[in-house]
């Protein structure tokens, strides 16, 4: 996770006027597979590198040409590895890089530390950073389990192999084209090295010779990914924590809305229930006032009167403390307590006399009043109205 997925393997050679033939290729690690993603050819100059879809990428380096010695030595071998070499040079205007062959003998290849530095400077300026150098061709031991020849071409050398090592290399005098199956990618001779180059990314051997230089700026690389991974993880983290913070916020928003709403309805309903308080005073207060609360015997009064009551005689109202007068908005109401108004028909006006004279022997009766009679013909009954005022 902190290393990434994507590498830049770069094969640069040095010519013998000392300029440069870069090749770069970028290799991906997706799904569990290596795929060339994307190749730079022909270019001349370091700063060519400059392009914005390498930038931040960590680079493989390859460096071979002018100035890179190599020969195979005598692992046994006393002699400082820089003077089995180079006789007189002095160990510390080189560095060196050995590959063991499997037998007493190994590989060494050395440049002057100035040259190397040189090139890692410019390559760094351009905010990339080399977590991996190999001198000469020897990148390729990364890919010895992949190829399945004895003889590897590169484009300017041809490799010998052992079993998964190098035996013997050698300079080319001119270009072969080979190709080769490495996984599900087809690679050709002159992209050998940069491939080799960039699997070291991936496969980061623990005893692989890393000059000083190298080291530092892998290990910057790598807390720079680690920064910028803590840096992803720290906003998701807030994203999310924001993200639930909201959610929270607006549940709890949602409910508070809610609670208001029904706050206001509950206001209402308060302010509607004083409302009827007020109004229940006011009428208790004139039903108090009025008599209606006091203690009555009306049910029985109006049953003694319907007991009464003739078979002649049919009644169609009876109204007790009935209202005074007429219903008007803008009038309080008075009612004529402690008397009863009765209207009904009777077929002849005697019986109405007798009915009259048998409710006025009511204990509870004061007085009997007729009202009105009307008859209009002998053939129809007669409408009356009586008032009974009780004690």
């Amino acid at each position: 996770m902190v290393k990434g997925s994507k590498v830049l393997g770069v094969d640069l050679f040095i010519n013998s006027d000392g300029t440069f033939d870069i090749s770069a290729m970028i290799l991906t690690k997706e799904k569990g597979k290596l795929i060339i993603d994307k190749k730079f050819t022909g270019l001349k100059q370091i700063k060519d590198l400059e392009d914005k879809s390498i930038k931040g990428l960590p680079v493989c380096l390859s460096i071979d040409g002018k100035g890179i010695l190599f020969k195979k030595v005598e692992i046994k071998s006393k002699q400082k590895l820089i003077h089995q070499l180079l006789p007189n040079a002095k160990e510390s205007d080189f560095v060196i890089q050995k590959t063991d062959t499997g037998k007493n003998e190994q590989f060494i290849v050395a440049v002057r530390t100035e040259v190397l530095n040189t090139i890692i400077d410019s390559i760094n300026e351009l905010g990339i950073f080399i977590t991996n150098c190999y001198l000469g061709p020897y990148a390729i031991k990364n890919i010895l389990s992949l190829v399945h020849s004895n003889v590897v071409y590169t484009s300017h050398h041809v490799i010998n192999l052992g079993e998964d090592t190098v035996d013997k290399v050698e300079r080319l005098a001119e270009t072969k084209m080979v190709s080769y199956k490495l996984g599900d990618e087809e690679v050709y001779s002159d992209d050998l090295l940069m491939y080799a180059s960039a699997l070291a990314f991936f496969i980061d051997f623990e005893n692989e010779d890393r000059f000083e230089k190298v080291a530092e700026t892998k290990q910057e690389f790598l807390f720079k990914q680690l920064f910028t991974l803590t840096g992803w993880f720290a906003l998701a983290f807030f994203f999310v924590l924001l993200l639930v913070n909201y959610l929270f916020f607006n549940q709890y928003n949602k409910k508070l809305n809610s609670a208001n709403f029904r706050y206001n309805q509950n206001l209402e309903m308060i302010k509607k229930l004083d409302t009827l308080k007020s109004e229940y005073a006011l009428k208790e207060q004139y039903f108090v006032s009025s008599g209606f609360l006091d203690a009555s015997e009306q049910s029985f009064y109006a049953d003694r009167i319907a007991n009464s009551v003739p078979s002649d005689i049919q009644l169609t109202s009876l109204n007790i403390n009935p209202l005074d007068g007429k219903f008007k908005n803008d009038k309080p109401l008075n009612f004529m307590m402690g008397k009863i108004r009765i209207t009904g028909n009777v077929t002849q006006s005697i019986i109405l006399n007798n009915w009259v004279k048998k409710v006025k022997s009511f204990d509870w009766v004061e007085r009997v009043t007729i009202i009105d009679y009307l008859q209009e013909s002998q053939e129809n009954p007669a409408i009356f109205e009586l008032e009974i005022e009780m004690k």
